[in-house]
């Protein structure tokens, strides 16, 4: 009985934390990194048009206005299912009472643009400093939560803790049996005992099937990890990046020479994406051995357009040919390099997605049946293992 408890603690253990992880954690990471994306993606979307001056283009505000509603649903979805982190809860409030802030100095920034006024610039970088200075930091603050929520869920599905315990008492058990069929055999002179036979061969059954379901979801859960939320998260985190490095080009065009605080940021970023080792070349290696390796591939390609095309802004913008940098950031081609990148992550993180729900999937189905086999195999091997030393017992009296 005793392995029977311990064999159950085990499973129980391991499918609480796998099905946490498949429709409980990981989804809310997904909503946190939603919110963080779309919002980043909205305010690069938001500057990108303004260096157009006058009516914006209408695909780009359908853009903002779609990466704005992805954020709100995201954000609805957290605050029904944040759970009892007091940070998380903060920056959910706080969120949800800047984001109107933010979205109206936008709409003040467009309003003034089209007229042709100087003051929306203002407004634009006062919408850019809510956004990076409030709402950003809080929605980081959701995603670490959910993070550390994640990983620890992943921990639990994954540790050999429970699996060596419960080969340990499973041996034990064996170990008992055996003595005690040796123990019938010397007092009772017959060498076997069909029902004590049939009790060990119970028990190692349903060892045996413990055992690989709790190794066949240990490893289900770690691919679904390397392969699909880590993936996801790497992805997302460029993903960021990326608009912010948009975000701060643009600003950068629209100050006119009077900024210091984004170029010094923008450079930050770039190296961060591109140097060895960044998140470029993490998202090419994360890629190998999946189907999303050529797109990761196509990635490095359309990044380094990017930095050659930005190189040649900054070189305009310093020379002072404000203008002519402003042509060829709001350029058709700009807007492709830009598009390209923003499309080939999104396909990526959606990839990431699939592989970590079947994966997932695979990890919570390995499990299956043994929270009732487990219970009712242990006490039938142990009702077989009494009544044949009842049995024995009996005829030596």
């Amino acid at each position: 009985m005793i392995f029977g408890t311990v064999a159950a603690a085990a499973e129980h253990s391991r499918a609480q934390a796998a099905q946490a992880v498949r429709s409980e954690t990981e989804p809310l990471l997904v909503h946190a990194a939603n919110l963080y994306t779309a919002l980043s993606d909205a305010n690069a979307t938001a500057t990108t048009t303004f260096l157009h001056g006058g009516l914006e283009p209408p695909a780009r505000r359908a853009h903002y206005q779609q990466d704005l509603r992805l954020a709100s649903d995201s954000l609805a979805t957290l605050t029904r299912e944040v759970g009892g982190s007091a940070g998380a809860r903060t920056a959910v409030r706080t969120i949800t009472e800047q984001l109107p802030v933010y979205s109206g100095l936008v709409e003040s920034a467009r309003a003034n643009n089209v007229q042709g006024f100087p003051v929306g610039a203002a407004y634009l970088r006062q919408a850019s400093a809510v956004l990076t200075g409030t709402i950003l930091p809080e929605a980081n603050q959701l995603y670490a939560t959910e993070a550390k929520r994640l990983s620890d869920d992943y921990g639990t599905g994954t540790a050999t803790a429970a699996l060596v315990v419960l080969v340990l008492v499973a041996g034990v058990a064996l170990v008992l049996l055996v003595l005690t069929q040796l123990y019938l055999a010397r007092i009772s002179r017959r060498i076997l005992n069909v029902p004590m036979l049939l009790a060990g061969l119970v028990l190692v059954g349903v060892s045996v099937w413990a055992a690989v379901g709790l190794i066949g979801e240990q490893n289900a859960l770690t691919t679904a990890r390397r392969h699909g939320s880590d993936s996801v998260e790497v992805l997302s985190a460029t993903r960021v990046l990326l608009s912010r490095a948009q975000s701060d080009e643009s600003l950068i065009l629209v100050n006119r020479g009077s900024d210091e605080t984004d170029p010094v940021d923008f450079v930050r970023v770039i190296r961060t994406l591109a140097s060895p080792g960044g998140l470029i070349g993490e998202v090419q290696t994360l890629a190998e051995g999946t189907a999303t390796s050529a797109s990761a591939r196509r990635l490095v390609a359309d990044f380094a357009s990017y930095q050659a095309e930005t190189a040649q802004i900054d070189r305009l913008e310093s020379s002072g040919r404000i203008p002519g940098a402003i042509a060829l950031a709001s350029s058709p081609g700009s807007a492709a390099v830009a598009d390209r990148l923003n499309a080939n992550l999104a396909g990526q993180i959606s990839a990431g997605q699939s592989r970590f729900t079947r994966a997932a999937s695979d990890a919570t189905s390995s499990l299956a049946g043994l929270l009732v086999a487990i219970p009712t195999l242990t006490v039938l091997a142990a009702a077989l293992a009494l009544f044949g030393l009842r049995q024995r017992l009996g005829e030596y009296r």
